[in-house]
């Protein structure tokens, strides 16, 4: 579901259906467009922009009835994704769609851009996996941006891409500049930016001797 569709997909080893999103064409809203896609035997329904409760109360919906939902949010970071999703409720019913949340969701991938140091743009993923760490400070009375930040940090083995790595990668490939790395995170996060960079460099330099040792032999 789309608003406007921009790039038709056609179908191979599975079924594309794409539908336009409002007035005149395949469904008024996003929220009664994936209302409808339950009467379709879909098995996967990718929501072009949750923007309002209606639209993320169906994607739950959907969710709770065993189908895979994929949406998007305009926010900066994926701590930041779960406070919106929060958000679209009263304060009433925040601790309720909280624990829905908790046991729904599975991934958040959040996407920034940057101009690079050769002038294009470069990609600086964060990818928070949700295990039962995460889950458990979703259900929390209160969400802590940086307690979730640190639970993606921990969480790496299991596919998990922190910001700071993000940004630490880049800047040890020479793709963006220290200044730019650093104004992505808040000053207290400085410091662990540096050690990583630091740990990406010694890792670097022992996988280039490895290699120089290994072409020798």
């Amino acid at each position: 579901m789309e608003n406007p569709v921009e790039y038709k997909h056609h179908s191979k080893k599975s079924i594309i259906v794409q539908k336009e999103i409002g007035r005149g064409r395949d469904s008024l809203s996003f929220s009664d467009g994936v209302k409808n896609s339950l009467r379709e035997d879909c098995d996967i329904v990718v929501v072009g922009e949750i923007r309002d409760r209606q639209t993320m109360e169906a994607a739950i919906e959907t969710a709770e009835s065993g189908h895979l939902v994929i949406g998007t949010l305009h926010t900066k970071s994926c701590a930041e994704t779960i406070d919106r999703m929060i958000n679209f409720y009263d304060i009433s019913d925040q601790q309720s769609i909280k624990y829905l949340i908790a046991s729904l969701l599975k991934l958040v991938v959040s996407q920034r851009l940057l101009k690079g140091k050769s002038g294009k743009l470069v990609l600086v993923p964060e990818v928070m996996v949700v295990d039962n760490i995460i889950a458990g400070i979703i259900r929390k009375e209160k969400i802590s941006v940086s307690e979730i930040e640190d639970a993606i940090q921990s969480n790496l083995e299991k596919g998990s891409i922190g910001l700071i790595n993000s940004l630490a990668e880049l800047f040890v490939n020479d793709k963006i500049t220290l200044e730019q790395a650093k104004s992505q995170i808040e000053e207290k996060n400085i410091e662990v930016l540096n050690r990583t960079i630091m740990q990406l460099k010694i890792k670097k330099e022992n996988a280039n001797k490895e290699a120089s040792n290994n072409s020798y032999v």
